[in-house]
């Protein structure tokens, strides 16, 4: 005789920290979208232009290093360098066995840029007028691309990579992601409430990933197959 032992193939719930990242996910882009709400109605405008009157560099005032290390620190968050940062964290995961991570991180990065570019026109926010700005800027205001998709793919990156040193990764993201969404403040290119506005959004969307990610590993855990432990017959 033998016995088997091992997981049945029901369908596994969804594990509550899954539900508790996905409910904060869609929390974080109701703030996004409430923001964008005020700001469109001009709640909150003259908050948003003092404090960009009394932060942003100007030409000849500011020391020139500044406006170049904050133009260096906004380029850290075009296109291009997020792209090649999101491809390196999807491979990574690859490499270590893990598809649907790697599969949500080349997803939903460019889900955040292309829903914050439909928030963009919905909303139509027009840029700063307060001073002169100090990089090119091509389209509308809130949120914040930059913001949105640099917070969108450190974070994310961030909480399905790391093993040790969990809060530290963490951490350095959303150092990287304030880093970057402050240098549009200083640069004139943004409204303080356009920064705030795409952290919500790309955090939102980053936690929303992790939650997918999540609820498809523990599925497919859950339904590989079984193991089979043989017992010896006893002899008469």
């Amino acid at each position: 005789m033998s016995d088997t032992t091992g997981e049945g193939n029901s369908e596994v719930a969804s594990p509550p920290t899954a539900i508790m990242q996905a409910r904060l996910g869609w929390f974080l882009l109701a703030l996004a979208i409430a923001l964008g709400l005020l700001v469109t109605l001009g709640i909150g405008q003259q908050v948003d232009r003092q404090i960009l009157k009394a932060l942003a560099f100007r030409q000849n005032v500011t020391s020139e290093a500044l406006i170049v290390a904050a133009q260096w620190v906004t380029w850290g968050g075009a296109a291009a360098q997020r792209t090649f940062a999101m491809v390196v964290f999807a491979c990574w995961l690859l490499w270590r066995r893990r598809p649907y991570p790697a599969l949500l991180m080349v997803i939903a990065p460019p889900f955040a840029g292309a829903t914050s570019s439909i928030l963009k026109e919905a909303f139509g926010r027009a840029r700063p007028d307060v001073v002169p700005h100090l990089d090119l800027v091509t389209n509308l205001s809130f949120p914040s691309g930059h913001a949105t998709n640099v917070t969108a793919t450190l974070l994310l990156a961030s909480l399905l990579l790391a093993e040790r040193r969990r809060y530290f990764w963490i951490g350095t993201a959303i150092l990287g992601a304030a880093a970057i969404g402050a240098s549009r403040i200083l640069l004139g290119v943004h409204w303080p409430s356009d920064v705030i506005g795409g952290w919500f959004w790309g955090a939102g969307i980053a936690l929303l990933g992790l939650s997918i990610s999540r609820r498809l590993e523990t599925r497919q855990n859950a339904n590989r197959t079984p193991t089979l432990i043989s017992r010896p017959e006893s002899g008469a």
